[in-house]
């Protein structure tokens, strides 16, 4: 849908100025209000998509950039504002995207022709704009909702285009993680106080992250967190402790899901902070896995025995979010318990794409949320095949089309009245011939 199309391409726009790319012939293609848009943003935007793997024309590109336009003027006009948290925030966020693919961080250095500390600074009035238009956007169609008569609407009109729904699973799962014993708690307590003695001493705070954290995508900005983060995005255990201390201080041994911690508030601004801190991770030991594997093993066992693979996740599974439903394992991608396959880790789907409903498998080894090693017993609980989507079947689906088609109109709707309202000259023979209709 062009809504769709509209969100996707005003969250990745990063047009720039690339020296690599000095050679585009650079002029105004078209003025929008008091803004523009050049050559080089849609060219430079084309040739970044390309290197992500993703394909648009040069006009499909010109018009998601008039529509953004169109957002941030009327941004202006309603003193939308957006904060330096926020833009920093959202940098962040796709640093760290680029840096787990491949290439990461080098492949885009090597792409703009500048450091990362550069391509940062470039960024920040371009990430800005978006999350202008962003927050524009969602005043417009960010309460639209459908009831359950528009959904029978919508399918009755749709019945013959419906489309296919993937194959999907649904699991549940026993974690069994390896248990520290109290000598190697107290050695990994007292490598991090170490650290933490040397920082209250006068050594370098970041540089300290840098050589000794495991959290690496902090280490590398010398322990920071992002930029100004609020208690809610850190876990409860962190968030008391580093609420707690002044700018400056640094904290005492700090320990949580993910392993110990020495905490630095760097600056405090109300409700946020900016924080940065040393994460020393537990490394577990070939014997504590084989200690591991066994437990897990005469779990598998005891269930179908004495236990119900349910009452064996209640009493054994170590995993917080599933041991009390059951086992029953969230998406975190829809906030449903169904899964495609390519949003199941490969070792998981490795075991599953041979079971049937209601099987269980032997101790899959394989990582958990914070990438720690553990041992996990699953329960395919069903397996729906590729079909084509129905209103008894695929309720939510359906639902969730006839929202996207209502927001599209919506959408397209207040574009057709802001281009009435809005100046807007075309100065390129060649982006005339782009679609602008709404």
């Amino acid at each position: 849908m062009k809504k769709n199309r509209i969100i996707a391409i005003i969250s990745i726009i990063l047009c720039v100025s690339i020296t690599s790319f000095a050679q585009v012939l650079d002029q105004i293609i078209v003025v929008v209000g008091d803004d523009m848009i050049k050559q080089s943003d849609v060219e430079n935007q084309q040739m970044l998509m390309q290197q992500q793997g993703e394909t648009a024309t040069k006009c499909e590109i010109f018009k998601e950039m008039v529509v953004q336009k169109f957002l941030v003027d009327q941004a202006k006009i309603d003193s939308v504002e957006v904060s330096d948290g926020e833009v920093n925030n959202e940098i962040d966020r796709r640093v760290s995207m680029i840096s787990g693919t491949k290439g990461g961080l080098a492949q885009l250095e090597k792409f703009y022709g500048k450091s990362e500390v550069e391509i940062r600074s470039d960024w920040k009035p371009v990430v800005k704009e978006q999350l202008l238009a962003q927050k524009v956007q969602n005043t417009i169609i960010g309460d639209v909702s459908v009831s359950p008569n528009d959904v029978r609407l919508f399918y009755q009109s749709h019945v013959d285009s419906m489309p296919k729904i993937p194959t999907r699973y649904e699991y549940a799962q026993i974690v069994i993680q390896p248990t520290l014993t109290e000598e190697e708690e107290k050695a990994l307590r007292k490598k991090c106080e170490e650290i933490r003695q040397r920082a209250i001493n006068g050594e370098n705070f970041a540089k300290l992250a840098v050589l000794y954290s495991d959290d690496t995508e902090s280490a590398k900005r010398g322990g920071m967190l992002g930029d100004y983060i609020s208690r809610g995005e850190l876990v409860p255990e962190f968030a008391a402790v580093a609420f707690r201390l002044k700018e400056g201080e640094i904290s005492r041994v700090v320990k949580t899901d993910f392993g110990y911690h020495v905490i630095q508030m760097v600056e405090l601004k109300g409700e946020k902070a900016k924080l940065r801190h040393i994460l020393i991770k537990p490394q577990v030991t070939v014997a504590e896995m084989q200690k591991s594997y066994q437990k897990a093993d005469s779990i598998r066992r005891a269930i179908g025995d004495s236990l119900t693979f349910e009452q064996a996740a209640a009493r054994f599974s170590t995993d917080t979010k599933t041991n009390k439903n059951g086992g029953l394992y969230m998406n975190p991608y829809t906030g449903t318990s169904k899964f495609e396959e390519g949003m199941i880790e490969p070792t998981i789907w490795y075991s599953l794409k041979t079971m049937k409903a209601g099987d269980i498998s032997e101790p899959i080894l394989t990582y958990d949320d914070k990438g720690t090693q553990v041992y996990k017993i699953i329960k395919l609980i069903s397996y729906v095949p590729e079909h084509t989507a129905t209103l008894l079947d695929d309720y939510s689906d359906v639902k969730e089309m006839a929202l996207e088609e209502k927001k599209e109109t919506t959408m397209n709707d207040w574009l057709r009245n802001k281009k009435s309202q809005i100046f807007m000259s075309i100065k390129s023979d060649e982006y005339k011939e782009c679609d602008l209709n709404f």
